[in-house]
């Protein structure tokens, strides 16, 4: 079976970074605030007109026990985005508008140790033509959406996520557009733009904790139920900024009852065992996480239906599956400038 679906934590990791490292505009400043001597507030700010560029590398292994094939299929999967957001105003609410650019896309895939997909948009290629990855992601690059959020960081509404879709699904079937309904569904975009959730209420000093309790909706597996607990470590000195330094560690499943029916992939999945593990630098004079690495393991449950399969006989209409993911994802930002 060729089986390619994306991970349903790839939204997650979006969420904890609006993030970067130290290549070009504040990040090649050093700080101008000392590292904290007692408790601090860790805030999100977005600037009028700032432009923050990120980066995301995502690397996922599964291993799928497929019932009838002698050796379980394995899979690695390379990703990577790269995109602007731009701050357009700021309203007389204290809420934000925002602009989001894709500026880049890649991907890469070996099945089994063969390679089936490799793709970078930067690096144009005679086989682009043939290759169905560069005819949607290559469409993606360029697209813009349009963001408002409240007072609190919270998204109000999107404009151009259906702009987006048409454009990256022209001319494709609906088994090629099922993942990217899942990737960049209006719910994704949202919780992308969500990470104030991530930082503390209060100010906190080193050896402060604090719990992330989360539901996000998601077209691939129902609601994930995430429960975190948060550590600033300690305040470092990250490039050339002063960063507070933050360690987590949680569990993400599926929340009961919303995994029962089919994905736009034909396939129910639930997950299990689902453990997330992290460091992220965020600096409180930017207000803007630089630095972000994760990693995750867990147990997919699948369930596929056969469209072949007669009626009255259920138990050749559904194909249970098992597979393992392992997957280790960094962003970083690599510029903000005004």
């Amino acid at each position: 079976m060729n089986k390619k679906y994306f991970s349903p934590i790839v939204v997650l990791v979006l969420v904890l970074a609006v993030a970067g490292c130290n290549k070009a505009g504040k990040l090649n400043e050093k700080s101008k605030q000392s590292l904290p001597t007692g408790p601090m507030a860790l805030k999100l700010k977005w600037t009028p007109n700032e432009r923050v560029v990120q980066d995301m590398d995502m690397k996922m292994q599964t291993e799928t026990a497929i019932p009838g094939q002698p050796a379980p299929m394995k899979q690695d999967m390379a990703m990577g985005q790269k995109y602007a957001l731009t701050v357009l105003k700021e309203n007389p609410d204290g809420g934000h508008e925002l602009e989001m650019e894709y500026l880049s896309a890649r991907m890469g895939m070996e099945q089994n140790g063969k390679k089936v997909m490799d793709y970078d948009s930067e690096k144009k290629s005679e086989t682009d033509a043939k290759n169905p990855v560069a005819g949607m992601f290559g469409k993606m690059v360029g697209s813009k959406l349009h963001f408002f959020l409240d007072a609190s960081n919270n998204v109000d509404h999107i404009e151009g996520v259906d702009e987006m879709m048409s454009r990256m699904s022209s001319g494709r079937g609906a088994a090629q557009l099922a993942p990217l309904k899942s990737m960049f569904s209006e719910s994704s975009f949202r919780q992308m733009l969500s990470s104030s959730k991530f930082l503390p209420p209060n100010p906190v000093a080193p050896g402060d904790t604090w719990p992330v309790q989360l539901e996000m909706p998601d077209e691939t597996v129902g609601t994930l139920s995430l429960d975190f607990n948060f550590t600033l470590e300690r305040w470092e000195q990250h490039g050339k900024r002063n960063c507070a330094r933050m360690e987590f560690q949680g569990t993400v499943k599926t929340k009961p009852g919303t995994s029962n029916k089919p994905n736009a992939m034909g396939m129910t999945i639930s997950i299990q065992d689902g453990t997330i593990s992290g460091v992220s630098w965020f600096d409180p004079e930017l207000g803007i996480t630089i630095d972000s690495q994760m990693h995750e393991n867990m147990t997919l449950s699948i369930a596929i239906k056969n469209p072949r399969a007669k009626p009255g006989t259920p138990a050749a209409q559904t194909q249970n599956m098992s597979s393992q993911l392992t997957q280790d994802i960094n962003i970083k930002l690599d510029s903000l400038n005004e």
